[in-house]
């Protein structure tokens, strides 16, 4: 009599065999979609690029093993695109989602790539408050095998201890930066983080060094902070104008494409999409199950029918039992979160950022000395000359102000003007004084700027954070 295994084992293997091509299939659908996110991130198309990154997120199981590596960069990518976009509190949760996988691989390039991107949510959430997040990435060092994911772990970790005023930490971490650099711009970051670390440490000479490496750098804003660094270090003024013009140039650069404030309802579209071709990859995958059980059937039936035929030469009763088959299919269904704040915390809080860093150094500048001393508490209007280069400051030093305000509540410059001596903390009057106005003329310029920006903030709480 031929036993059971001889009839079953063929069953096990074909069925294994199908689950095999079909974990290879997803995961290729899954890589192709997210191939075709980075081609359209890097062609400045992030609202497609996140369209794909999500449906290759869903394309595979969140409970497979075998997945995680994938989830995790895939999730990597998209909370980049989301932090790069100013979209912070859902960057935070992609972050998150990314730790959950990324922390199972053994190689952890992708779980410190993962707490840096959180590291720096939380520390532009925190408005400027350094967050430690980071430390974490620590003693992940010994099992990072990507030599640009290193480097920046070391930069990052440098430049926390930088800010947090442990320099011996930070030049430590800062000396192995060097023979890591994947590239030229690496290389040249590095050298502002050293040459700041030296400074703040009081070695002036070697500060001066590496700031002046740094200044020699291709990328723009490396060179423009390079620049602002020796002018603090030197007082040197050439150090400040060719600040000034690379902020100049910096400020007539094309607006970086961001994904747009419909963001989620595109997503949700694409789920829709997503979860109809799930539905047509279950069917598939359902008729590929009965054709399983068929044979599984006719197997059962074949080895019952031999039996019989054994049991009736022997002169037995036979007994068989049919074994029932039990299958069944779960499809958990696709959570999708929605965008539980709008565009306008977002703008509030750079708002309130760039004016806190802003005013912090304005108020320390030599024209606004003169300022407040030549109006005299609002009793004397300012001559042209010293207006004049008043509001050429303010619009250069609040370059990035002066775009957020145009940009979402169509300021005027006479808007601008204003918003920036309010902030500042001039009265009406000393207001007055510097536009060589009435005060019942601010009175009405300042009703104008809050209904402007009411019109956008319809949040009562936010509203409040910016009304002047």
């Amino acid at each position: 009599m031929i036993k059971t295994r001889y009839y079953i084992w063929p069953v096990f293997v074909f069925f294994a065999l199908i689950s095999c091509v079909g974990k290879s299939d997803r995961l290729d659908w899954a890589q192709s979609c997210f191939d075709k996110g980075i081609a359209f991130e890097e062609a400045s198309m992030f609202d497609s690029a996140a369209v794909c990154y999500l449906s290759a997120i869903g394309s595979l199981d969140p409970d497979e093993e075998v997945y995680a590596e994938a989830l995790g960069a895939y999730y990597n990518r998209i909370a980049l695109l989301l932090f790069k976009s100013e979209i912070n509190k859902e960057a935070e949760k992609m972050f998150e989602k990314a730790i959950a996988y990324n922390s199972r691989l053994s190689e952890k390039s992708q779980l410190s790539e993962s707490y840096r991107g959180l590291w720096k949510c939380y520390c532009v959430d925190k408005g400027g408050i350094l967050d430690s997040t980071l430390l974490k990435t620590v003693r992940l060092i010994p099992d990072i095998r990507d030599k640009e994911e290193l480097f920046k772990a070391k930069n990052a970790l440098a430049y926390y201890f930088l800010m947090s005023g442990d320099y011996a930490s930070a030049m430590q971490y800062s000396s192995e930066l060097e023979a890591l650099s994947p590239d030229t711009v690496s290389y040249y970051k590095s050298c502002l983080v050293r040459g700041s670390i030296f400074y703040a440490s009081g070695q002036l000479d070697s500060a001066l060094i590496y700031t002046r490496k740094a200044a020699c750098s291709d990328y723009i804003y490396t060179r423009a902070s390079a620049y602002e660094n020796l002018y603090e270090m030197t007082g040197d003024n050439l150090y400040r104008d060719r600040y000034d013009q690379l902020n100049d140039s910096i400020a007539g650069l094309m607006k970086p494409a961001k994904v747009n404030t419909a963001f989620y309802g595109e997503l949700i579209h694409n789920m829709d999409m997503e979860y109809a071709r799930k539905i047509h990859t279950f069917l598939w995958l359902g008729g590929i199950g009965a054709l399983i059980v068929v044979v599984v059937i006719v197997v059962v039936l074949l080895l019952y029918f031999r039996r019989r035929n054994v049991a009736l030469r022997s002169g037995l009763e036979s007994e068989s039992q049919t074994p029932g088959i039990v299958g069944g299919t779960s499809e958990a269904p696709l959570e999708m979160e929605k965008k539980s704040e709008t565009l306008q915390r977002e703008i509030v809080e750079q708002i309130k950022m760039v004016t806190a860093q802003k005013n912090k150094r304005f108020v320390k500048s030599e024209v606004f000395k003169q300022t407040v001393v030549h109006i005299e508490g609002g009793t004397v209007f300012l001559t042209p000359a010293l207006r004049d280069s008043l509001f050429e400051s303010l619009r250069k030093e609040y370059a990035l102000l002066h775009r957020l305000l145009t940009t979402y509540f169509s300021f005027s410059d006479e808007e601008f003007y204003f918003f920036c001596l309010s902030s500042l903390g001039l009265s009406t009057k000393e207001c007055a004084a510097c536009r060589c106005v009435s005060m019942s003329a601010i009175r009405v310029l300042r009703k104008r700027v809050n209904d402007k920006m009411r019109r956008y903030i319809t949040i009562d709480a936010l509203f409040q954070a910016v009304k002047l």
